[in-house]
């Protein structure tokens, strides 16, 4: 048993550092990305478009780059979502009009298609195999403990690269917001080497089947929706997916022109560090407390996420308020720590009903889902700020968010509030 243990910690800490970096690098542009966006003459409109381009792709792959990563193995698709991004770097930084950032985006898309549910499906069933007592909510916040720091630090990191234009500016011949994208290029490369070197995996399914992929698509597809729609629970797990991917993409898509007009300047781009830090940062202090938090719950997993969604939209509208930088980072921050608690038995719950063999491919399916909710918010959400305002798109974006926690209501009323175990995740 202690075997077991050890096995288990060897595996979520490489989950763990995997994921850290992997959300550094993603937080390299968090803080600038709608900005950058728009200082190649987008308006917000617009923007919402060129990320839309972005949702469309990871949309399209989402099923197929699961059905590869059941195949040929996680580890192999993760690091070809690596190149992938490496590639939509490159192109985001010589984009210069609307059809060439929309390009850009797209196959930044498609790398976050192929490395949605990959690494964490991999994470769940090497745990599971490593330790099967294990208390796989636990593993997961503590895992959801460490990589929101990732994001944090890499937002902070974000924030201060354009301020530093003034040293690199003379020597480097780039826009303002564009020594980010060469800066997290340089760390995809890191990436791919230290998941070459540390991830470990067995793959059951052979790349000789790469060529019946396509035929499977079909049973994929088929696959995806009889455990996601027939499955009532699933279902109502992807209906609240739905309506979060709304909100969620009106937040990212328009906190940064919120905070330049509420600065009235564009030359403080290490706030925007200091927030979306602050942002994952608190995230990660939300997953401190989620086993906490459920505990006093009693673990009904279904009450926990209702009550902390419904929190979430009562501060994204009260956010669309704010017309002071502290009133707006003390909501903002509020917002992801509320995400923070409820994203673990969240994740619970979806990995409890999912058969192993098909695990990563319904991962790829809420991420899918997840997708297309981001794709409506950016569209619609997009014009709404563009049209009127931002504080009416927040409104709006917030009634739809405390909508979503009427799903884990349902859940709760509907089932007893019986903890889940990992024999009920092996056998679901």
């Amino acid at each position: 048993m202690a075997t077991g243990r050890e096995a288990g910690r060897k595996v979520l800490s490489t989950y763990v550092f995997n994921q850290s970096v992997h959300y550094f690098i993603t937080g390299i542009t968090f803080p600038i990305l709608v900005l950058l966006i728009m200082d190649k003459g987008l308006g917000i409109a617009e923007a919402g478009v060129a990320l839309a381009a972005y949702s469309a792709a990871t949309i399209l792959l989402e099923l197929p780059s699961g059905s590869l990563a059941d195949t040929i193995g996680r580890k192999n698709i993760y690091l070809l979502s690596l190149g992938i991004q490496a590639a939509g770097g490159l192109a985001l930084l010589l984009s210069f009009d609307l059809v060439t950032v929309m390009a850009a985006a797209a196959t930044m898309g498609a790398a976050r298609a192929f490395s949605s549910g990959s690494i964490d499906a991999w994470f769940i069933d090497e745990y599971r195999r490593a330790e099967p007592d294990g208390n796989i909510q636990h593993a997961l916040a503590r895992a959801g403990t460490f990589t929101p720091l990732g994001l944090g630090i890499g937002s902070l990191a974000g924030g201060a690269i354009p301020s530093l234009s003034g040293i690199w500016g003379p020597v480097i011949p780039l826009s303002t917001y564009s020594m980010n994208i060469v800066v997290m290029e340089l760390m995809v490369a890191v990436q791919f080497i230290l998941t070459v070197a540390m991830v470990q995996e067995n793959v059951t399914q052979h790349a000789d089947k790469l060529g019946s992929v396509a035929g499977r698509l079909q049973n994929v597809i088929a696959t995806s929706f009889r455990h996601g729609v027939k499955n009532r629970t699933v279902l109502l797990l992807l209906f609240a997916t739905l309506l979060f991917g709304i909100s969620l993409s009106s937040l990212e898509l328009l906190w940064q022109p919120r905070v330049q007009s509420i600065l009235g300047t564009s030359e403080l781009s290490w706030v925007l560090g200091v927030l979306a830090a602050g942002y994952f940062f608190s995230a990660s202090a939300g997953s401190v407390l989620s086993t906490r938090v459920c505990g006093l719950f009693h673990d009904r997993y279904p009450f926990v996420v209702f009550a902390f969604r419904l929190l979430a939209g009562v501060l994204l509208l009260l956010l669309a308020f704010q017309d002071t930088i502290l009133g707006f980072a003390l909501f903002y921050f509020l917002i992801l720590m509320t995400e923070g608690v409820a994203d673990p038995p969240d994740a619970t719950m979806y990995n409890a009903e999912l058969p192993g063999p098909v695990r990563s491919t319904m991962l790829s399916f809420k991420s899918l889902v997840l997708q297309i909710g981001g794709l409506v918010g950016t569209l619609v959400i997009g014009f709404l700020a563009g049209a009127y305002s931002i504080g009416l798109a927040w409104t709006v974006a917030a009634v739809i968010l405390g909508a979503s926690s009427l799903s884990y209501l349902f859940l709760a009323l509907r089932s007893a509030p019986v903890p889940v175990s990992e024999e009920t995740i092996g056998t679901a």
